[in-house]
C-alpha cells in the first residue's frame, strides 16, 4: 500500500502522529512546518484543488486538544 505523496499530507500525518503521542512541542512545530508547506504551493499564480482548509483546520482542532489542560 502506498502513503501520501504530498509532502503536506505527510507533514500532516506525523502531526497527527505527534498528537497521538502526546508530543506538543513536536506536534506545534509540524503545525508550522505544515503552514509554510501549503503557503508556499507553486508560487502565486497555482490554483490549489485539494481542501487544504480542511486539513489545517483538523490539525489545529488537534493541536488545541493536546495544549488543553487535562
Amino acid at each position: 500500500m502506498e502513503g501520501p505523496r504530498r509532502l503536506s499530507d505527510k507533514i500532516a500525518l506525523a502531526h497527527a502522529q505527534a498528537c497521538d503521542q502526546g508530543k506538543r512541542e513536536v506536534a506545534q512545530h509540524l503545525l508550522e512546518a505544515l503552514e509554510s508547506e501549503l503557503s508556499a504551493f507553486g508560487g502565486r499564480d497555482a490554483v490549489e484543488r485539494r481542501s487544504v482548509d480542511e486539513m489545517i483546520a483538523a490539525a489545529y482542532a488537534r493541536q488545541r486538544q493536546l495544549d488543553s489542560p487535562a
